[in-house]
């Protein structure tokens, strides 16, 4: 037991049996709610000596009992000990977890209220709005109310508070880890400028009104934060933003970001130096040299040490439990250094972020163990317990106040500089006013780094409760409008529209065909290679391929897309990533077929959004055909699976969707591979029943069938005992693209022959229903090497009546999904080919 004070004396506090019936004195101030004998009902003595706390008589000193009691003796407490004893919500244990369960239960209300309402509304939002409807109802209910006494019972310490506080550590901690600083050297001018331009702008007006204006008019102590808070625009929030509205890896996005760093990097260094030119003493001065040693200790000797624990971790092992403890004890002991230099204690948590090397392996395990629990749980008490603090009628007399208008004045002028700026510079840049103004409105985010930074200057006194809520509430009607308004002016489904037809099947036998291949693993490289290497090329009919790696974004808050025809594999580059990549398709190039011409990419981005990057570069390069890697992965042998990726399928899933070309998805069970060295032909049959997949997979067939040693068989099935006549516009497209190679079954002596025709084969086949087509399939199925199908072939034919039920994968269509099936006897691979679907009038 810790004794508080004098230790003299008896000392109360210890376990019921040692104080029943002693007498107590309340301290100068309180009196007693009962008797003075713990006989009685429970006093306010009595309720702190459950707690672990006591009063000693003689002079009043609290005592402490450590460890303190948590957790009650469970619901029959008060049985046990005849009607003494605390309820179970006022231990400090279950109350935390009532606080917490109830805090997430009222803010995930608002986020699925929004996201039901088709509103993309923040998360941060719908926590504040959470935080301010818990305001209301203990302000309307008074200090008795029930929910007053379950949530924050007397004589209680505010540990939900004090938990809070730690999430809001974290979050600024993981802020800085997932910043990247490199992005501010690969920004666009244009990015640079708006970064720039959004901070330094509306400082400079400010200053200009200040200094022109008679000072106690603008409030002189609190002018200088709020201006400077007012002016910043925030990585973090910005990131958490667009994240929330599916933009972070749109072309705006990027643009976004890159300014919204630089802008918060700028805002940092003026706050920094807001310091010695605030206070130009010899103790300003003195600050500077600790907050230069603090960086010196970050920079200089955490970040090396982190650098040598990343050589000695073993490959594909995870980071060890004492690192990640250890650094979340240095975040620690760099707020309490912050604390005591009397600055904001969660900048030192933020710049010990910047020295952890982000991305993996510490940067990625840190965020993927402390990202989701501390935003979804922790971090929501934080902003709770800065709602409670706020008075929602600040915003009464605004109008006659004369210091409420000050405040609302400045933060109209301040929004409405940094809006226009934000919106002028893009559009000098030639970008469009739809996504200049969209960009401005953007940088016009408040969120909760505001939030925080007002909290504490209301805890340090420099903002009176008023100007502090009338901060909070313009911060919540910004977080609601901007999002509205974004989603109202920009749509991001739309910008994959293409105004041209970039498929197949308009393609000239003789033009260019341009592919984007998609890697995800090792494993892919090869199926790829073999595939390209099987398709026709020559000068008049030339293959352009984008070979994209595709890896996941882990511990950065930045998407990455990096050109190696660009960047020569340079430091950062991602060369760790895509070496193997890289090499393998330079190698087919130099030394297998050097008349494809190959360009490589690597994308580092969310998993959600991969999508987004294959789009976008599909539609910049003009792309013909993305084609995918099926999510399934089969051994070397391909009888068994080795892994199978839900993140792949949903990738490919969306891809099919907004995907501004063709689109194929290879299940690779069997090398598709010339066999030259045994003079065979490549056997490839196209099933064919009819429509625009159909018709697509027959155009690529037919490159194909230009190739030497490939043979193609075409397989058409006919619903038995329908006619064969052309009644439809389909129909008539369907037989225009059969008509030659129904030709090639046609004697024919005469020479000069097209290859194409001399190799392809063309079979009709009469069927009743699907089982009809699964007993032909599978009669053919050790026939050839390679099956191309489109996704919606047979759908709603008697080609697949009966079986459709039994589709287990959308995306492969029902004969697709039926070749690419365990139960299919053969292990012959599949291409599963949709032609373009979105396509602008």
């Amino acid at each position: 037991m810790e004794v508080m004070g004098n230790t003299t004396g008896p000392i109360l506090g210890q376990p019921e049996a040692d104080f029943r019936g002693e007498t107590f004195a309340p301290p100068p101030g309180q009196a007693g709610t009962g008797d003075d004998t713990l006989g009685g009902d429970v006093n306010w003595i009595y309720d702190m000596a459950w707690y672990g706390e006591a009063v000693r008589k003689s002079d009043g000193f609290i005592c402490e009992e450590h460890p303190a009691k948590l957790s009650s003796d469970g619901v029959w407490e008060k049985i046990i000990y005849k009607g003494e004893g605390l309820r179970i919500w006022q231990y400090r244990l279950p109350n935390l977890e009532i606080v917490i369960l109830f805090v997430f239960f009222l803010w995930q209300f608002f986020n699925i209220l929004f996201r039901k309402m088709g509103l993309k509304i923040p998360k941060f939002t719908s926590m504040m709005i959470a935080g301010l409807l818990l305001n209301v109802i203990l302000t309307v209910s008074g200090d008795k109310s029930i929910i007053q006494e379950l949530l924050f019972p007397k004589n209680k310490i505010d540990v939900p508070g004090c938990l809070g506080l730690f999430g809001f550590m974290i979050f600024w901690f993981l802020k800085g880890v997932k910043m990247n600083f490199k992005r501010i050297l690969k920004a666009e001018s244009k990015a640079r400028v708006t970064g720039v331009a959004a901070v330094t702008f509306p400082i400079i007006v400010g200053l200009v009104i200040y200094m022109s204006v008679e000072k106690r008019t603008l409030l002189a102590k609190p002018y200088g934060p709020l201006l400077l808070m007012e002016s910043l625009t925030s990585f973090s929030g910005i990131a958490r933003l667009l994240r929330d509205l599916d933009m972070n890896h749109s072309a705006l996005g990027r643009v976004a970001l890159s300014a919204a760093l630089i802008s918060d990097m700028i805002g940092l260094f003026y706050m920094v130096m807001l310091v010695p030119i605030s206070n130009p003493t010899f103790v300003s001065f003195g600050l500077l040299i600790e907050i230069g040693f603090y960086l010196a200790i970050c920079f200089a000797v955490v970040r090396p040490i982190m650098f040598k624990i990343i050589k000695r971790k073993r490959e594909g092992r995870p980071i060890d439990d004492k690192y990640i403890y250890g650094i979340i004890i240095m975040v620690c002991l760099a707020c309490m250094y912050w604390y005591d230099l009397d600055q904001f204690p969660a900048l030192g948590a933020f710049l010990l972020g910047l020295a952890i090397p982000n991305g993996p392996p510490i940067g990625s395990e840190l965020v993927e163990r402390l990202e989701s629990f501390n935003f979804g749980l922790i971090l929501p008490l934080f902003i709770t317990s800065s709602m409670l603090r706020t008075d929602i009628s600040a915003w009464k007399d605004c109008l006659t106040d004369h210091t409420k208008f000050a405040v609302a004045s400045l933060i109209v002028l301040i929004s409405l500089l940094k809006f226009s700026v934000s919106m002028i510079i893009p559009y000098l840049y030639k970008m469009p006013l739809r996504d200049s103004v969209v960009l401005s409105l953007i940088m016009s985010h408040k969120g909760i780094i505001e939030l925080s930074f007002y909290l504490f200057s209301y805890s340090a006194k420099v903002f009176t409760r008023d100007t502090f809520s009338i901060l909070v509430l313009s911060i919540v009607l910004n977080s609601l409008i901007i999002p509205i308004a974004i989603g109202f002016i920009y749509d991001p489904s739309k910008q994959f529209l293409c105004y041209q037809k970039r498929n197949l099947a308009i393609m000239k036998n003789s033009g260019e065909l341009k592919t984007l291949v998609c890697i995800h693993r090792p494993d892919h490289i090869s199926s790829m290679i073999n595939l390209l290497e099987a398709s026709y090329q020559s000068e008049e009919s030339p293959l352009t391929c984008y070979v994209l790696h595709l890896v996941e974004l882990q511990g950065q808050d930045v998407p990455t897309l990096i050109s190696h025809k660009v960047q020569k594999l340079g430091v950062g580059s991602g060369k760790k990533y895509s070496e193997n990549v890289i090499l393998s398709f330079e190698h087919f190039h130099r030394y297998v077929c050097s008349s494809i011409s190959i360009d490589t990419f690597t994308c580092i981005a969310n998993a959600n959004h991969m999508q987004d990057d294959i789009c976008w570069l599909a539609l910049d390069k003009a792309v013909t055909l993305i084609i995918l890697p099926f999510h399934r992965t089969w051994s070397l042998d391909r009888t068994s699976i080795v892994s199978d990726s839900e993140m792949i399928r949903f990738l490919n899933f969306n891809v099919l969707k907004q995907a501004p070309c063709s689109v194929g998805i290879l299940i690779e069970r069997h090398l598709v591979k010339k066999k030259q060295e045994f003079q065979e032909n490549l056997k490839v049959c196209v099933i064919f029943v009819g429509g625009k997949d159909d018709r697509e997979a027959l155009a690529f067939a037919k490159r194909m069938a230009r190739q030497e040693n490939v043979t193609l068989t075409v397989l058409r099935l006919i619903a038995s005992g329908k006619s064969k006549e052309t009644t439809g516009w389909d129909q008539m497209l369907d037989t225009v693209e059969l008509r030659e190679c129904m030709r090639s079954n046609e004697p024919n002596d005469q020479p000069g022959t097209p290859k194409e025709e001399v190799s392809t084969i063309y079979l009709e086949q009469e069927i009743i229903d699907g089982a009809d087509t699964s007993m032909l399939l599978r009669s053919m199925a050790f026939d050839y090497d390679l099956f191309i199908v489109g996704r919606t072939c047979g759908e709603n034919h008697e080609a697949t009546r009966g079986i459709e039920n039994w589709c287990e994968f959308e995306e492969l269509g029902v004969i697709g999904d039926f070749l690419a099936s365990p139960d299919f006897p053969s292990k012959t691979s599949v291409l599963v080919v949709q032609q373009q679907r979105t396509v602008s009038q």
